[in-house]
Formats: structure tokens, sequence, C-alpha cells
């Protein structure tokens, strides 16, 4: 047995690789570092955002200025136009109604079961973007109860939405009616409309 035991070369400093294997180590732990170092950079800039505002767009409150020499015009406090009249002035403010409302539809005779409405409202005034704010609660819960009434086939055309739209204004008019005495919403616009 004396013989076989010389016969093994057990050299272990002779069959590790020479370098590479720590240094393999270190880039791989140095890029994965890198990566969820810009990855949690990002996040935040996303989370956070910047100092700037963004630009406005009709799904956010939005105002614009009139014109040199134009006149606003005049309406009385708290007065809001006919349903039909959803032309701007000066002063028409915008807002959207966040999060997106998700609902189970009334299965008719439709596949679609869910439905998801992003949608915006327009007001006479900028102070009027308060009072929708302060009374969100009673207008998502109206809008979800309309909302989760309705047959995706009924809104597959535009004037199908259209119809909604306008019945969209009437209940948000009508809450807003019943809280505050004046119904101050212009329109509704819908942002997007989603069946699955």
């Amino acid at each position: 047995m004396a013989k076989v035991d010389e016969d093994l070369d057990l050299d272990v400093e002779a069959a590790k690789p020479k370098g590479g294997g720590k240094m393999k180590t270190i880039i791989i732990f140095s890029l994965i570092g890198i990566l969820v170092i810009g990855f949690s950079i990002t996040l935040t800039l996303l989370l956070v955002g910047g100092k700037e505002p963004a630009p406005a767009t009709p799904g956010q409150a939005a105002t614009s200025a009139a014109p040199a020499g134009q006149e606003k015009p005049k309406t009385p406090e708290g007065e809001a136009p006919p349903v039909g009249d959803v032309k701007g002035t000066s002063d028409t403010a915008y807002m959207s109604l966040n999060p997106a409302f998700v609902v189970n539809l009334d299965n008719g005779e439709s596949d679609i079961r869910y439905l998801q409405i992003s949608a915006s409202v327009q007001v006479a005034k900028e102070s009027h973007l308060e009072v929708v704010k302060k009374h969100m609660p009673i207008i998502r819960h109206n809008l979800n109860l309309l909302f989760g009434s309705l047959d995706f086939n009924d809104i597959r055309s535009s004037e199908g939405k259209e119809k909604l739209s306008q019945e969209a204004l009437k209940v948000i008019r009508d809450a807003l009616q019943k809280a505050t005495g004046t119904p101050i919403v212009q329109a509704v616009f819908f942002n997007s409309i989603v069946g699955q």
C-alpha cells in the first residue's frame, strides 16, 4: 500500500488556476452594485419627481392665461354653463379623477367583465377645483355606480361613449348640486376606456 500512496500526486497548489478567479468575482459584484445603485436612483427620481413642474395635460389641473388686451368673460360666482357648453375660457381648469375607475360590469350580452375608465373634469374656474377635490368621495361613489351598471356593448361606439360622458356629467353635477348647491363641473372627458 505504501507504493500506491507514493504514486498519488496531491499537489493542491498546482491544481488552482492562476489569477482570474478573484478578479472575476470582484468585477461581477462591482457590476451588480452599479446596477442596483442606478436602479435605485432611477426609481427615486420617478417616484419623487423633479423640482420643475411637468407641462400640463388635460388629465391634470391646469389653467390658461388670457391673451393681452382680451377681457375675461364674466359669470356669476358658482354658476355653471349649460351641459352642452364645453368651450374653454381663460379661467378654465381641468382635473384628473385619479386613480382610474375599475368596475365589474353587469354581464348583459357582452363577454367583457371588467371596465377601466380614466376620466377628467372641466370647471369654469381654478378655484372650483378645490370644491371638486373636497367632494371627490361622493363623486367617485356615484361614478362607480354608473360605470358598474353599464353593458360594454353600449359604449363600443363613439355615440355610446358620448352618451356615457353626458351621463357621467349629469351624475357629477347632481352630486355637487346636492352637496354644495352649485353644479360647477362643465364637462367630463374620458382619457381611456378599457374593457376586458
